[in-house]
């Protein structure tokens, strides 16, 4: 059993994944290695009024207890730079990760949940700094409780990617994912990690044999130097994946189960184009040129 260290953030979405499954407390520990009290505790704490257990909520709870954000309201040139980098269309991640690299001289770094907890604590929600955030969203909503699925067969993790592809050093490494819109229909995205640049197709669903073929229709009209991999989520509509392996010759990574933040760039290409194709557009309404012209403004827009 690890020595004592405070749960994580991952550790709660853990918690979360097996309390959703109905895992004994006992079960939960040895999986985490933890001890059962430890869990126990966590829950007590932790968990929402009903009894649900929300890794959202349960972090939300950790921060406010242990007042990380009162960082920002006792360091006002801090929480200055915060404001005036929000209001200039950061990311708390992005803001989160200049301050790590020491980059403002006299700064302390914040972590972006530090930052998150400054922009919705009750004081501050007089100021809207939310306003400044990609979705506008005036509370920070709970995640729903999950339920485990099956792991995609002969799939790779994400943990045995080269350090290159996390590094952006060499071209021909994407990110695939699906945006989900009125009546499920999907746009599928694919974003290459160092140029930035994303592409996107109209699906009529969220069959993995679609997908696989849309991909492989995309892909083929590449030089194979510039499509060497590609990391997804574990939607089932990349069940098929291994089409790509063996059809193009490309490796495919997946990220850890309910982490898809893992594949930050495309997640953040995501809340982009919400902006252009948020959830109540009617996709049938959208033709090919009006997503490809959505797609090229976006991929001119210039990245911070």
């Amino acid at each position: 059993m690890r020595s004592y260290q405070h749960l994580s953030r991952e550790d709660r979405e853990e918690i979360a994944v097996f309390r959703a499954a109905g895992h004994r407390l006992s079960a939960i520990a040895r999986a985490l290695d933890r001890s059962p009290s430890t869990i126990c505790r966590e829950l007590r704490r932790n968990a929402l009024p009903s009894g649900r257990y929300s890794t959202q909520s349960a972090d939300g709870a950790y921060m406010l207890r242990r007042q990380r954000d009162a960082v920002l309201e006792q360091d006002g040139r801090l929480a200055q730079f915060v404001r005036d980098r929000l209001a200039e269309g950061w990311a708390p991640e992005q803001i989160a990760g200049w301050l790590k690299a020491g980059n403002e001289t006299g700064l302390r770094a914040l972590c972006m949940e530090t930052i998150y907890g400054f922009i919705y604590r009750a004081r501050q929600k007089a100021e809207e700094l939310w306003c400044y955030l990609v979705r506008r969203r005036r509370t920070r909503r709970p995640l729903r409780a999950r339920r485990p699925r099956e792991l995609i067969r002969d799939r790779s993790s994400i943990h045995e990617r080269p350090e290159t592809v996390e590094t952006q050093e060499v071209v021909g490494q994407w990110e695939g994912d699906l945006i989900i819109c009125k009546r499920m229909r999907p746009v599928l995205v694919l974003h290459e990690r160092k140029p930035r640049l994303t592409l996107a197709a109209r699906l009529t669903g969220k069959s993995a044999a679609e997908t696989a073929s849309v991909i492989m229709a995309i892909f083929r009209h590449l030089d194979p130097e510039l499509r060497k991999s590609i990391t997804f989520d574990n939607d089932t509509a990349f069940t098929h994946h291994t089409l790509l392996r063996v059809m193009l010759d490309m490796v495919t990574w997946f990220c850890d189960a309910y982490a898809s933040w893992q594949k930050g760039g495309i997640e953040n290409t995501n809340g982009w184009l919400r902006r252009w194709l948020p959830r109540q557009a009617n996709i049938d309404n959208l033709s090919d040129e009006d997503l490809q012209e959505v797609v090229m403004t976006y991929n001119l827009t210039p990245r911070k």
